[in-house]
């Protein structure tokens, strides 16, 4: 069986349903364990002064609520928290353990888009897995 682990990467910014959605149907065809990983920036959930806060820290039992609240049940899901300085390069690493890597991916405003490459394309560029990339609704 070709994908017999599935790392399902969430961001926690609210449009994750369609990621889950696929997620686990692939779980279910393929009969693949599936693991769902968000890694935390370094300083999430710690008082900043900038102005750019450092954003909630995740905790498990709320992936496991947000993936029930779509209506799947998350009793044989593995979930793995990090917390990482480089989200993109930890998230990388964990995937070269896994046949297949489902994530999100939101578009970038057209003046980042000729400077940058998104999260995601940094991601399937480096990581040893196929990585199925599921668009934000419109």
């Amino acid at each position: 069986m070709p994908y017999q682990s599935i790392l399902v990467a969430l961001s926690c910014v609210g449009h994750e349903e369609l990621v889950l959605q696929e997620a686990f149907k692939f779980k279910e065809i393929l009969g693949a364990k599936m693991t769902v990983i968000h890694i935390n920036r370094a300083h999430a959930g710690e008082m900043s002064m900038m102005m750019d806060a450092s954003g909630h820290r995740f905790k498990e039992n709320e992936l496991r609520s947000q993936i029930e609240n779509y209506g799947f049940s998350a009793e044989d899901v593995t979930i793995i928290l990090d917390s990482a300085e480089y989200v993109q390069k930890a998230l990388i690493e964990y995937a070269n353990n896994y046949d297949l890597l489902i994530l999100g991916h939101s578009k970038m405003s057209s003046f980042k888009e000729h400077f940058f490459d998104s999260v995601d394309e940094g991601i399937i560029n480096h990581v040893s897995c196929p990585v199925l990339v599921i668009p934000k609704p419109k």
